[in-house]
This record gives C-alpha cells, structure tokens and sequence, in this order.
C-alpha cells in the first residue's frame, strides 16, 4: 500500500501528445538535477556512439535516467529529435528509448513476457529478429518450457550469460531510436561481449554507453566525460585518448595495470 501511494518521480501532462517520428537526435539543453548534475549541454547526433565516461558519482546513471524520463530535470530540457520529453505522454517516451542495466533486472514472469516487456504487443517478426540476433533461441532450448519458463526476481534460475542476452534482446525490441546502456558491459563474459560488439555493430539508432572500459570508449564516435556532475570534456576519441586532458588521465591506470 505504501508502494502504491509514492508519488511519481515524474509527472505527466494531461492528453500529452505521443512523440513524434524522428532519427534519434538527443539534446540536453543546461540541464542540472540537484546534487548529481550541473549546467550539461551536449547533443548525441543520430545514429551516432557516444561513450560517458567518468569516476565512481559522476552523474553517468543520473544523465542516462534523465534521458529516459525516469527522472526529469530541475532546470533545462531534454529533447529528443527538437522535441521536449516532458512535453510528450510517458508511453511514447518509453516506446522510443530502450535500456538495459544492472539496475534494470528481468522480472517474475514467463521469458516471453521479459523480451516483450518494452513492446507486449510486438509482432512475431520482430520478435524471431531480436532473438536471431541476442542468441535467444540458444537460451529457449536449454529450458524445460521454452518461451512459457517463468523467471524469477531479478532473473533467478537463469545463468549470468542468459540474462544478460536476455535484458539486451528487451532493450532493442523494436528498434528504439535511443539505446541506453549503464554498465551493461560491465559483468558481461566472453561470448556476451562479442553478442554486445555486435549489437551496437547493426543497431541504427543512437546509443549513449557507461563504461569504465577504454576499448568501448575508442570505439565510440564521441566521448563525454563527466565528474562532479559536469561536463568537462567531449570529442571524438581519437583526440581525447590521446591528449593530456581528463579523458587520457581517467584511463591511464587502467594502461599501467595492464602492461
């Protein structure tokens, strides 16, 4: 009951129209959260990497929640291809951006119902395609009820490599215009890596990826680096990695302890 009284973190306008179609251009505009962010403005372009990066309390998870609209700012604006998402009803918000996360587990319930979850009603196609390309169907066969097994909370009775293909394959149903991965790397083993290089190979829309991992970061087509809350460096990683600014500085242990 407690539950149910919390009030929303954000709030949604009364016949708020759905966003419209578009190529996946995110902008934030000086948007600052109180106590996690200040004053970021930086554009994803479409169909673009962009790698965020930065120390432990940064604000990597809060800018990817505002992007979202799990949370809205207290000052600025997100929009999504010119359009504010504040302004637009949850539904559409959610239809156009997918997620994965280790703050997003898979839920009670049969595994159809955890790959449909973004889109319940999603054709059969697109299901077959997203299980084609996260390897779902290696997962099916290795259960007693196939599709019909039911999880869990938080994915128990699944090893780590099939939730893992799992919370990837709910992110990318229907080929949302914004991807959204926080640390999704982060615990991944050797064939859900190669699974996610592959992802983000074919995936036609804009990505925003956390990571703590210089090779994702080299990948990208832009780096943001964020500490304290702010932005203090972007640009293409062919510059940034190789400089002397905080990019290059962040990933220098990680060289040293390699070598």
């Amino acid at each position: 009951e407690e539950l149910l009284k919390t009030p929303r973190l954000v709030k949604e306008i009364a016949s708020a129209p759905n966003l419209a179609l578009g190529s996946g251009r995110l902008e934030f505009q000086d948007v600052s959260v109180e106590g996690a962010l200040e004053g970021i403005t930086a554009t994803a372009e479409p169909r673009t990497v962009v790698a965020v990066i930065g120390p432990n309390g940064a604000g990597k998870s809060t800018l990817l929640q505002l992007a979202s609209r799990l949370i809205d700012p207290s000052r600025g604006v997100v929009r999504l291809d010119g359009h504010s998402l504040a302004s637009h009803s949850l539904a559409s918000v959610r239809r156009a951006i997918g997620a994965a996360s280790l703050d997003l587990p898979l839920m009670r319930g049969t595994l159809e119902q955890n790959l449909r979850y973004r889109w319940p009603d999603a054709p059969e196609e697109e299901l077959a395609r997203v299980r084609k390309l996260c390897e779902i169907d290696e997962v099916i066969a290795e259960l007693p009820q196939g599709v019909a097994t039911r999880i869990r909370d938080g994915g128990a009775g699944l090893s780590s490599g099939q939730r893992q293909r799992v919370a990837l394959a709910r992110a990318v149903l229907g080929d949302p215009r914004i991807l959204l991965l926080d640390e999704a790397d982060g615990s991944l083993d050797a064939p859900g890596d190669t699974l996610m290089s592959r992802i983000l190979e074919v995936y036609k829309g804009t990505v925003l990826l956390v990571t703590h991992r210089r090779d994702r970061a080299a990948a990208a087509d832009a780096i943001w680096y964020l500490e304290n809350g702010r932005l203090i460096e972007a640009g293409p990683p062919a510059v940034l990695l190789t400089g002397t600014g905080p990019t290059a500085t962040f990933f220098a242990p990680r060289l040293v302890a390699v070598s």
